[in-house]
This record gives C-alpha cells, sequence and structure tokens, in this order.
C-alpha cells in the first residue's frame, strides 16, 4: 500500500491535514473491508464490492433456492409413493389369501360348516381391505386424490361408498416439469367400475352465446384461432379471428370484413353457413400454416359457383354444466317430464327433469345436481368428449339399472341399461342367455284362451330380436300374446290379449335356461308377466368381489366361489400393474433427486467460487493494510508536528 508523502513545501495546513485524512479514511475503508471478508469468509457483501459478482451470486442463490424446493417436492413425493408402494404390497397379500380361500372351498370334500368358517375369514379380509384403502400419511390419504383430507372409503348401510377423487395431486419438480406423485384410488380398488355411460349423442344446439373453447372442432381436434382469407372471386380479405371468445365474435368479425355480399350465419347442424350475393363466388383458406377455417368446418379452397354457399360442417359444440336442457340433441331436446328411475343395490329414486322440479330454464348443472342429491350414491358426469351423460355408481358391490318412468327420458340421455338393442352376450353380468340349443324350442307360452306355443331363443343376438321370435310365434299359432317393453321397469313384458278365462303363463322347457336368463319368471299380475331387469351393471371392484366371495361362501355357492376367485385374480393383476407403474415413477424421482443433488454441487461449487474469499490472501492484505494504517498515522503525526502551542491563542 502506497504512503502519500506529507512533507509538501509551501502548503496549507488544512491541505496538509486533507491528504492526510484522505490517506487514512481510504486505507481505514480497505481495513474494514479486509475485516468484513475476514469475518464473513465472503469477498462479496454489498453489491458495490463487485456488482457484476453480485448479479451472478444473487442468480445462482435463486437457482439454489429453487432448487431447495424441487428437492423438498421430490422428497415428499418420493415418500408418498414409498408408502403407496408397501400398502399396494400389503393389498396383494390380502387378495392372495382371498384367493386361497376360495380354492380351498371348491370342491364336495368341503362341508358348510367349513364354508361358513371361510365365509368369517373372508370378513375379516373385507375389514382389512377397508383399513388399507383409507392409509393415510402424515394426515393425507393415499387413496384420495385431491380430496386427501377425507377418507376415501367410507361404510354406509352396509356397504362401502367410494368418495375419493380421481383427480390427482401434482407439484413441481424442476423447472420445466409438473407431474402427479398420486395413484388413482379409484383405478386400484376399480371403485367406479359399475357405471352406465350414455351412448345417445347430446351435443347441443350451436347459438351465439357458444364458446370457442367449448367447440370440438370440425376436426374433432377443437378450435385453433388465427387468420383466414375470404374471398369471392373479385375481391378478397385477410380476416383475424384471433381472441375470439364465441361464435358471434366469429360471425361479427367476418361480416365486418365486407367482402361482396358474404355473411356469416349459423347453420340447422351446428354449422357455420358463408352465404354471399348473386355475383359472389366464395372461398375460404387458412393463413400462414394455420387451420382455422377448417377447424371452423368452412374451408373452401375451390370455389363451387357463382352465388352458392359456403355450408360448413358441424364444428361439435360440446355440452357444458351451463348447457340448457332444452338445447340437448341439437335442439331437439329430451324428454323432461317423464324422468327416469335409478336403482342402486336397495336404493332407487324417480327423477324428473321438467320444471317444476327444477327451475325453468334448467341445465345440464341441475340435472347433475339432481341426480348428485338423489341418495342413490350415483354421480353424474359429461364424457371427456363433451357429448353424452354418463351415470356412475360409488358404491362397490351394488349393481346399478337406469329405467323409464313411463316416457322416453332414459333412453333419450342413452342411459337405459336394458334395451332393444341390449345384447343377449352381456345379460346376467356377461354370461348371456343359456339356450337348449339349435332347432329345441326354449319356451312354452300359453294365452288366457288356452292357445299355446313354443319359442327358441337360439339364434337371437338383442332383446329386440327375442321380442320378434316371441310375437312371430304367437301370430303363427294364433294366440292373443304380444311381447315388448315395460314403460316403467327394465325388462319384457308379455301381454295376453285373448281374453280368455285361463291366465297367461310361461314355462320353460328342454331343459333351457332361456327364461330365467331373460328375467322372465314371474307369474301374469293382470294378464301382463313383467320381466325383471338381467342387464344391471355389476360394481367389479374388489370390495363388491370380496363381498361376493363372502356370499357365495355362505351359500354353498362353488360356481359362485369359482367366479369371484377369477374376479379377485383380476383385481391381483390390477393392482400387480399399478404397483409397477407406481415404482417406476418413485424411481423416477429418486433418480431426480440424484441428479439435482449433482447439480446443487456444481452450482455451490460455482457460488463458492464467485464470492468465498481466500483466507490467505486476505490475512495478508489486511496485516499490509494495519503495516498501511501504523506508518499512514506516523507520517501524519511527523508531517502534521502539532504541538501544545499550536492550540494556544
Amino acid at each position: 500500500m502506497a504512503i502519500l508523502p506529507l512533507s509538501i513545501a509551501r502548503v496549507s495546513a488544512a491541505l496538509k491535514t486533507s491528504v492526510a485524512t484522505q490517506s487514512l479514511n481510504t486505507t481505514q475503508s480497505q481495513l474494514l473491508q479486509a475485516e468484513n471478508e475476514l469475518s464473513t469468509g465472503k469477498t462479496i457483501n454489498t453489491p458495490s464490492d463487485n456488482p457484476a459478482g453480485a448479479e451472478t451470486v444473487l442468480q445462482l442463490n435463486q437457482t439454489l433456492s429453487n432448487r431447495q424446493a424441487y428437492s423438498d417436492n421430490l422428497n415428499r413425493a418420493s415418500t408418498q409413493l414409498s408408502q403407496v408402494d408397501n400398502t399396494l404390497g400389503s393389498l396383494e397379500t390380502i387378495l392372495q389369501q382371498a384367493q386361497s380361500t376360495a380354492s380351498a372351498n371348491v370342491g364336495s370334500d368341503v362341508t358348510d360348516a367349513q364354508r361358513q368358517g371361510a365365509a368369517a375369514t373372508v370378513d375379516s379380509l373385507y375389514s382389512q381391505l377397508l383399513s388399507v384403502g383409507n392409509t393415510e400419511l402424515s394426515g393425507q390419504y393415499l387413496f384420495a386424490g385431491d380430496k386427501s383430507d377425507q377418507q376415501p372409503f367410507v361404510e354406509a348401510d352396509g356397504t362401502v361408498q367410494y368418495v375419493g377423487s380421481t383427480n390427482l395431486m401434482s407439484n413441481q419438480f424442476d423447472e420445466n416439469t409438473t407431474e402427479t406423485f398420486q395413484v388413482n384410488g379409484s383405478n386400484v380398488f376399480g371403485a367406479l367400475t359399475s357405471q352406465i355411460d350414455g351412448t345417445a349423442n347430446l351435443s347441443p344446439t350451436l347459438t351465439t352465446a357458444t364458446r370457442i373453447s367449448d367447440l370440438a372442432g370440425a376436426t374433432g381436434a377443437g378450435v385453433s384461432l388465427g387468420a383466414i382469407q375470404i374471398a369471392n372471386g373479385t375481391t378478397s380479405a385477410t380476416v383475424n379471428l384471433s381472441g375470439s371468445d364465441t361464435i358471434a365474435d366469429v360471425i361479427a368479425k367476418i361480416n365486418a370484413a365486407g367482402v361482396g355480399g358474404i355473411t356469416a350465419s349459423i347453420g340447422s347442424s351446428g354449422n357455420l353457413v358463408l352465404s354471399g350475393a348473386a355475383g359472389d363466388d366464395i372461398t375460404v383458406k387458412d393463413v400462414g400454416g394455420g387451420t382455422t377455417a377448417e377447424d371452423l368446418g368452412i374451408l373452401k379452397t375451390t370455389a363451387a359457383g357463382v352465388g352458392v354457399a359456403d355450408t360448413g360442417t358441424s364444428v361439435g359444440a360440446k355440452i357444458t354444466t351451463l348447457t340448457p336442457l332444452a338445447d340437448l340433441k341439437n335442439g331437439a331436446g329430451i324428454d323432461l317430464s317423464s324422468g327416469i328411475t335409478i336403482t342402486n343395490g336397495q336404493k332407487s329414486a324417480t327423477l324428473q327433469f321438467s320444471s317444476p322440479p327444477l327451475r325453468a330454464g334448467a341445465t345440464v348443472e341441475d340435472l347433475i345436481n339432481a341426480v348428485n342429491s338423489s341418495g342413490t350414491n350415483v354421480t353424474v358426469q359429461i364424457n371427456a368428449a363433451g357429448t353424452g351423460l354418463n351415470f356412475i355408481n360409488t358404491t362397490q358391490g351394488t349393481n346399478l339399472s337406469i329405467s323409464e318412468n313411463g316416457g322416453t327420458t332414459a333412453s333419450d340421455l342413452g342411459v337405459r341399461n336394458f334395451s332393444a338393442n341390449t345384447l343377449l352376450s352381456q345379460l346376467n353380468s356377461g354370461a348371456g342367455v343359456k339356450t337348449a340349443g339349435s332347432g329345441t324350442n326354449d319356451i312354452q307360452i300359453a294365452d288366457s284362451a288356452g292357445k299355446t306355443f313354443q319359442v327358441s331363443i337360439t339364434g337371437d343376438t338383442t332383446i329386440q330380436d327375442v321380442v320378434n321370435s316371441i310375437n312371430t310365434a304367437a301370430t303363427a299359432a294364433g294366440a292373443g300374446v304380444t311381447a315388448g317393453f315395460s314403460t316403467k321397469n327394465n325388462g319384457i313384458t308379455l301381454t295376453d290379449t285373448a281374453g280368455g278365462a285361463g291366465t297367461l303363463t310361461l314355462t320353460a322347457i328342454n331343459a333351457s335356461e332361456a327364461a330365467k336368463d331373460l328375467g322372465l319368471t314371474a307369474t301374469a299380475q293382470s294378464g301382463v308377466i313383467t320381466g325383471t331387469d338381467v342387464n344391471a351393471v355389476a360394481s367389479n371392484s374388489i370390495f363388491g368381489n370380496m363381498a361376493k366371495l363372502k356370499t357365495a361362501l355362505e351359500n354353498n355357492d362353488q360356481a359362485g366361489i369359482t367366479a369371484a376367485a377369477q374376479a379377485l385374480q383380476n383385481d391381483y393383476n390390477r393392482v400387480v400393474s399399478v404397483r409397477g407403474a407406481n415404482g417406476a415413477k418413485l424411481k423416477e424421482f429418486q433418480d431426480r433427486t440424484t441428479q439435482l443433488s449433482d447439480q446443487n454441487t456444481a452450482t455451490q461449487s460455482l457460488l463458492s467460487n464467485t464470492e468465498d474469499a481466500d483466507y490467505t490472501k486476505v490475512i495478508s492484505k489486511f496485516e499490509s493494510l494495519q503495516t498501511a494504517m501504523q506508518a499512514g498515522l506516523e507520517a501524519a503525526a511527523k508531517t502534521m508536528q502539532l504541538s501544545l502551542m499550536d492550540f494556544l491563542g
């Protein structure tokens, strides 16, 4: 450290004092900085120490802070997935024990008492199953989805209901990755396997208020908004549809373009129509590689002729909770007044969707709320395509059916589970209809006048085929019997029209089980035999299959025991698959944690090189500054040559 000479000839005392003070202050400031570096171990303690370095330090510290958050997220997720793996292992053990119990109780050498004891064992396994399903970690239930603060499986009315969520929680694990860290409890336990998916296309009518985001698009890929070019053979204009929120916005922008007499409107098939004046030869093209015209169904690269409208294809308006019920089926609507009857196990409810009981102008949300609050443990969801409604049974082990209430509401919604088109092969939980075989009759029917006829079901594939076979045979025999469908309960009906004094009867013949499998086992009431619903949708959940095994053991039903065991094997296979996927994700998160640790090490090394002090150099510098300070003080004292006399007046 250089020491400025203070013995300057012919200078004022003030200047000598100023020079000495400046020199001492500079040395003292440098000494203080060295002391700070020694005490903190950092060369950058304030931004002014090294502005460029300080900015780098801030960036590196922010990076480390973010990575620490990612590391914490990974550790929590790994802990959760590890607990899930252990829990799924316990579930596998329970399922294996249930299958072993089933296998040990099939055979003529097993007594009724032994099967009753086995049923008690299965009952214990059922309780263990409930405990496993409600496993929690740090107050969060593993299989509840984003409703992790509440038990996903609850007991009510002798059954178990799934009240968890199929939506999974996610978190951020690096700058560009956000992933879920849960398993879907409903998939693990098959908790929502009993559902009736609507087969009817309920797509609503397209209106000016329809939002662009609620369109499937003409190609089914949604609508990507951008610019389109509209021409009439003479003039053209580029119309930017970006930012349009509703169909009204699209129509307004096209109409405002003023290309000849071309205007846009809504067609009758959920489509857009571009009409022109007599001299307009309309073409519509996409601009700059976009797909807007194609998505809106109005792409027309070759004109169809002067005065010919561009009639677009349907843009597929989707159902939303705000869709008015009157707008369903492209405005045709559904039967709102008759309603439907939902039967789920021992619970049943008849619901009407007219006003009242619903409010005037009821929407899909009102229908959903009515079903969800019906007390049947059935919920409604709009399907993924936005074209229909699915009715989902949240109760484990019960059968779900939806029938008409005298009208066509269930059929209009596409959710009547027993209809003319129902395949015989799917009846009785997929067991189908067992007939006497080709060329052999299955049932014999006698009308009230005593006229009898026989019917073969072999070769029929749908319920309508069975109805047709019965009616054809009745006509051929001159019998007064008409087959049809119940207007309220799901099932085939046989109505006596003979008006005789006898009773309408139906009898199984030739050892055929067709009558039973078709649900035609009841006796006639007031001249009508009403069949039962043999196509109720069964729950194939682990809880349901375990309950079926218990019931089969209690009833000495060996076929039922075997069927339940096979169902539990399918459950076991599913759990193994889920556990494998869970293990793969756990391994991924563990690898990410290792990579993050390596990245942190490199970043911390760079941070250290940027801001950490070299103690050897700093100590040497500190000692030099101390020497300079001492020398400066001595030099100042000699140069100033002050004594008591300098202060006497």
